[in-house]
């Protein structure tokens, strides 16, 4: 048989007004899993798709079809969503409809034998009337569309975010398994329930012993399992296309039949990984009828004695066991892992969210995620890899799905499981009043449980949130107290996460207040309310507030604040954080717009302006915000706090950084500075922040977006920035004025770490003293803080922070070093900051150096103090550490991975702020 599975797909543009030889109406390759956006870009390139989205008009429909040959019979088809109001149709007869682009599919039907023409029709959005009243009782400044607080569909393609595009199209796969007839099980004795698994989902009792539960459900018109592997290898299988599984397209499923005799035998295997020495555990369960939940679902527990625990990234290691559920209908494979999480109680003195993953407080940070590819949401499963595991090389141990995007693909969750990555997920609500209409909240409820059924054998899923900005919303736009909470995020969508029964953190929405996160833990532990609300309407509290709850913090950002503010203001867990206009790496620009500074050349400059990162309605952008840092940082003295200098320096001069490509040195080296010292407050033990995650993980656009990775999935400054602060094991210099200077060491580790800290002092006379070390051994998962300023038995003043006489020292240098030597992290600080006014050339030399194991690096060594030195790299090579200072005489040496050629090699220059760059030379002889 030719299945759906594997079919070859054309995409048609129906329309009217069209051009009947158009090549859209001709048809072109598409993917299932896909969407229209990745299809147009892979057959007519990237350039023209936001120009034919842009063309369709009232009546436009886009069509996938495909022919198949089947032996005829009842068939089961399935998806995990079709954005947005869709119709299948088999031999060019409608046989399911739906408005839902969240929904799942689970249609049976007829097919006949032999050829058979199945199409996908995405119909316009509004071909389907949503309510006009009530009217909303606020309205976003993100989206115009009114009617969209009805439609169950992503807001990303609504929202005026450069390089946004709607979804459209069969992002969730579509497959279809054969069924028997029901004569053909008449004569058993003992009629079978048909069951397949729906969900299985794991917890750790008290006692330390895990918990395999296996939800099981009848094969015919149920939610179809999910996301397991019917061939049996190893996790949940990419060739199901994000798609969930019953059982092997290959074994027919037989009709289950709910009679009072009916029974189905359950096999259940829990198979550790090969690194765990344990044995397999099995079960054999026999189920009847009478089992049936009052969902009509039947579950089976397996205990794991003393399971092997998942992680974070960097705290442990990532344990994932292979569950096979087998019944009459077939064996599916589900990837579990075994881990707790929970909130820690909140009082008076205790405000806010702190995470604990197998009761280890844990300090979330990451990034908000918008995607592994701009185009597409069902991404390649090796891009969606590829962007993950540039996150974790960077730090990252947490990654949220917005409520303004599409949910993701089961290769991102499977990925985020093997990484360590944590996942906090909305709801696909956005900052919009949610109707409160009763049909429309029960068809909430089922989305969410389902979402959470498919998540709940993710041990990397640990928050669930009822949306973005859907409290926060009327809070901003002026509306009364009474109007900041609705019970479709307070009760429902908590309510809808306990019934699926996974182990969870919830958050009502995204940000929220302590009262909104108490409310939400009752809905989600008794699917009740949390009882009368206060009448008083003077409220004491904002949702919005940083120290609260879980907040969006601009305050370093858009709001241009100092970068002490992220500890005044208290953060306590910021899902949102550090949004800037973040500009790609040299060799980037120039790929993308055929120069190095595309605002001094008119043919890029307009191509630059439309992608700079910015929010609908406002009058400035996100690249004003970056201006402001290095105007802080670099152009003027006095607005500059983070100095230490007791005296204003020199003004810089006025020609500084006027032409774009200097601009843009000066923005990459502001944002290294910024996200990592930023990243280090929040880290450091005296902090009471418990998590940030920054806005966000990948540009949409090419262009200064507003992602720590380019819209290629290439590092920039931030991310750079942001590992040194977020590694697992990190150094970092952290200032306290007339209180020294800090050096701040973490493991994150099990296990304590004992090295070496070793201090260097970098003098203004151009050299540096002798090397002074220190042992430190960290704790595990702690934290060591050394005074630099006093490690050598006396007080010096290594950050002219009491400004007596000429300043001695330029910087500090720490490098943590293991008994064997190998340098594990390092930080340099630049003594009153990062500002030199005519800063001399330091003298920069650089050449290639391969390790014994055929890794390559770049030694960099400087005459003098060379700050914010990076690498410039062709394409397809990534520099694993940059924007680094170097001290004079130091040779640091820059790790560089991706494919690299002799050609490569030769055309790698390093540079440095305010010098000239200079060429890589090749590796000594």
């Amino acid at each position: 048989m030719t299945g759906v599975r594997d079919a070859a797909w054309t995409l048609r543009r129906l329309d009217p007004s069209q051009d009947p030889g158009d090549a859209l109406a001709r048809g072109i390759p598409a993917r299932v899993p896909g969407t229209v956006s990745g299809a147009l870009r892979d057959a007519l390139g990237k350039d023209r798709v936001a120009t034919v989205l842009a063309a369709d008009g009232p009546d436009t429909v886009w069509e996938y079809r495909t022919r198949v040959t089947t032996a005829g019979g009842r068939h089961r088809f399935m998806s995990t969503g079709v954005a947005t109001v869709a119709q299948l149709l088999v031999a060019d007869r409608v046989v399911h409809e739906s408005h839902s682009a969240f929904a799942p599919w689970d249609v049976i039907v007829e097919l006949p034998s032999g050829p058979c023409e199945i199409a996908l029709r995405v119909l316009p959005t509004a071909s389907v009337s949503v309510p006009r009243k009530p009217r909303a009782r606020w309205l976003s400044p993100l989206v115009s569309d009114r009617s969209l607080r009805w439609r169950r569909t992503p807001l990303i393609g609504s929202i005026d975010w450069p390089g946004a595009l709607p979804v459209l199209g069969p992002w969730g796969g579509l497959r279809a398994v054969p069924l028997l007839s029901s004569a053909d099980d008449d004569d058993t004795p003992h009629p079978s329930l048909g069951l397949v698994p729906r969900a299985v989902r794991t917890r750790v009792r008290e006692d330390g012993s895990g918990v395999v539960t296996v939800e099981l459900g009848p094969a015919t018109g149920t939610t179809p399992g999910l996301y397991a592997d019917t061939a049996g290898s190893a996790g949940a299988a990419a060739e199901l296309a994000g798609v969930g599984c019953s059982a092997d397209p290959d074994v027919p499923v037989a009709r289950g039949a709910t009679v009072e005799h009916a029974r189905e035998t359950v096999h259940i295997t829990v198979e550790p990984p090969y690194e765990v020495d344990a044995q397999p555990v099995t079960a054999e369960r026999v189920v009847t009828a009478s089992d049936a939940t009052s969902r009509e679902t039947f579950t089976v527990d397996v205990t794991v004695p003393d399971p092997a625990l998942w992680w974070p990234h960097g705290m442990g290691e990532q344990p994932l066991y292979r569950v096979r559920v087998r019944t009459g209908q077939g064996e599916c494979t589900y990837a579990v892992g075994f881990r707790s999480v929970c909130a820690e109680p909140r009082d008076r003195d205790h405000r806010g969210l702190a995470l604990r993953i197998n009761d280890v407080p844990v300090f979330a940070r990451g990034a908000v995620w918008a995607g592994a590819d701009p185009f597409e949401v069902a991404a390649d499963p090796q891009r969606t890899r590829d962007v993950l595991e540039r996150l974790h090389a960077g730090g990252s141990t947490m990654i949220r799905v917005p409520g303004t995007a599409c949910y993701e693909t089961e290769d991102f969750h499977r990925a985020c499981d093997e990484l360590g990555l944590m996942v906090w997920q909305d709801v696909a609500l956005g900052p919009q009043d949610p109707p409160d209409d009763s049909e429309w909240r029960a068809g909430l409820r089922h989305e969410v449980r389902y979402l959470t059924s498919r998540l709940a054998s993710h041990p990397s899923t640990v928050v669930i949130s009822g949306g973005t900005e859907v409290i926060q919303a009327p809070v901003l736009a002026g509306r009364p107290a009474e109007q900041w909470r609705t019970d479709v995020v307070l009760r429902d969508v908590p309510r809808a996460v306990g019934e699926a029964d996974a182990d969870v953190v919830v958050v009502p929405s995204s940000p929220c207040s302590d009262a909104d996160l108490d409310a939400a833990q009752h809905a989600y532990e008794t699917g009740e309310a949390s009882g009368e609300r206060a009448a008083s309407s003077v409220p004491t509290v904002a949702p919005t507030d940083a120290a609260d709850g879980v907040s969006h913090y601009f305050g370093v950002g858009a709001y241009g604040r100092p970068l002490e503010d992220a500890v005044t203001r208290g953060v306590r867990f910021a899902a949102e954080a550090l949004a800037f206009a973040v500009p790609p790496e040299p060799a980037a620009v120039r790929e993308q717009f055929g120069t190095d500074g595309p605002l001094d050349d008119g043919d890029s400059a307009d191509a630059w302006r439309a992608r700079v990162a910015h929010d609908p309605g406002a009058e400035w952008t996100f690249e004003d915000t970056t201006a402001i840092y290095v105007h802080r940082l670099f152009l003027d003295r006095d607005s500059d706090p983070d100095a230490g200098l007791a005296t204003p320096g020199q003004p810089a001069s006025d020609s500084a950084g006027t032409g774009h490509v200097e601009r843009l040195e000066y923005e990459r080296a502001a944002l290294a500075h910024v996200f990592q010292r930023t990243f280090a407050q929040w880290r450091s033990r005296d902090s009471p922040c418990r998590g940030a995650l920054v806005l966000s993980a990948l540009s949409m656009a090419a262009g200064p977006g507003w992602g720590v990775l380019d819209a290629s999935g290439r590092p920039t400054a931030a991310w750079y920035g942001m590992r040194r602060a977020c590694a697992p094991v990190a150094v970092s210099f952290l200032p306290a004025g007339g209180d020294g200077l800090p050096v701040h060491v973490w493991n994150d580790g099990p296990t304590p770490l004992t090295a070496t800290l070793r201090l260097t002092v970098a003098t203004v006379h151009g050299g540096c003293q002798q090397p002074l070390d220190i042992p430190v051994t960290v704790p595990a998962r702690g934290e060591t803080v050394i005074r630099a300023d006093l490690a050598d038995g006396t007080f010096r003043d290594l950050d002219h922070a009491y400004g007596f006489g000429e300043r001695e020292y330029d910087a500090v240098s720490a490098q943590l070093v293991n008994p064997s030597g190998r340098v594990l992290a390092r930080d340099v600080h630049l003594t009153g900051g990062p500002r030199r006014n005519d800063a001399p050339d330091p003298g920069l030399d650089a050449h290639w150096v391969r390790t014994e194991q055929g890794e390559w690096s770049v030694a960099v060594t400087a005459f003098g103090l060379a700050r914010f030195v990076a690498l410039d790299l062709p394409r397809g090579a990534v520099a694993e550490d940059g924007y680094v200072h170097v001290l004079p005489g130091e040779t640091v040496h820059v790790p560089v991975s991706g494919a690299l050629t002799d050609e490569g090699r030769a055309a790698a220059r390093v540079r440095a702020l305010s010098a000239p760059s200079v060429p890589v030379g090749a590796e000594p002889e």
